[in-house]
């Protein structure tokens, strides 16, 4: 699996063979997260505080996700 992300105490991943739309996962020790590039997001027990820190940190470093996204969508690249 890509991770692009870890500190703060969360971790950000790409999943293989994901489907579309384009997102990320975010995992947490309370819980996890699908945050999608629109700005869409299934939260499922992550503080709000972290889902915040994540979608900024994802905004920010979008060239690497995406790059991610396509490495981990294409099974001869992963």
């Amino acid at each position: 699996m890509g991770k692009i992300f870890t500190g703060n105490g969360w971790i950000i991943k790409v999943q293989g063979a994901e489907h579309p739309p384009l997102h990320v996962h975010l995992l947490h020790p309370n819980g996890k997260a699908v945050l999608f590039l629109d700005g869409t997001t299934i939260n499922s027990g992550v503080p709000a505080k972290i889902v915040a820190e994540a979608q900024l940190w994802v905004a920010e470093n979008m060239p690497l996700v995406v790059l991610e996204w396509s490495t981990m969508g294409n099974p001869e690249k992963r």
